[in-house]
This record gives C-alpha cells, structure tokens and sequence, in this order.
C-alpha cells in the first residue's frame, strides 16, 4: 500500500503494513525492525470509519484502489494495487472500528493522540 502525509500535498508512498489489534504499523522497508509510524484504529462509537476510495480534493487523484480511514483527529489516505487488496484491508477495518474498545485500549488511544 501507499500512503500520503497529514497535510495530504504530499505523493504517496510506497510503505508495507501490518495490523497488530489496533494498531496499524507502516515500514519504509518489508525488512525493516521498526516502524516508521502507527494508525491507532478505534471504534465507530468514537467516529472512527473507513471509507473505499479517497477524498476528491486529493491532489492527483489518480489512485483507483484508495482507502480512507477517518479519525476524530485527521484522515488517513492509502491508496493500493489492486482491487483485492484494497476490498481486503477494508474487510480488516471494517471489522476492527465495528468492535467496541475495551478499557486498555482508551489509554493507548490516549498514547497515540499525544505522541510528539
């Protein structure tokens, strides 16, 4: 998958991800040891929603495999290669934002939010 910056002027980037509960990490390279960022992906009942493609102001919007995951704080866009690999990372969302979040997840929600 790709992904853009939180001013979304930026191009895309070409990261590998991996989900980790709710966690999404992103990696500059596949063998990479460390992240080079996470998603906190919370529930809907916290106004976490993903949706299939990407918002039409995205400069150059030229991607037809976008996903966006909205947050309380910001939109995160991705955009991938395929058709199957788009509908399976939403199938993962989708099912992660549907499921309430337990107690110890708020504070890693907390965590995320006021990383520097």
């Amino acid at each position: 998958m790709e992904k853009t910056g939180p001013k979304q002027t930026e191009g895309f980037k070409k990261r590998w991800f991996t989900m980790d509960d709710r966690r999404l990490m992103y990696f500059k390279d596949p063998l990479d040891a460390f992240a080079r960022g996470e998603v906190f992906i919370g529930s809907k009942e916290n106004s976490y929603k993903v949706l299939e493609g990407l918002p039409p102001s995205t400069q150059g919007n030229h991607w037809q495999h976008g996903i966006t995951i909205v947050t309380p704080d910001r939109k995160f866009l991705f955009a991938c290669e395929t058709e199957d690999d788009q509908l399976e990372w939403i199938t993962t969302f989708q099912k992660v934002i549907s499921r309430p979040m337990l107690p110890q997840e708020y504070a890693v929600e907390a965590h995320f939010k006021h990383k520097p």
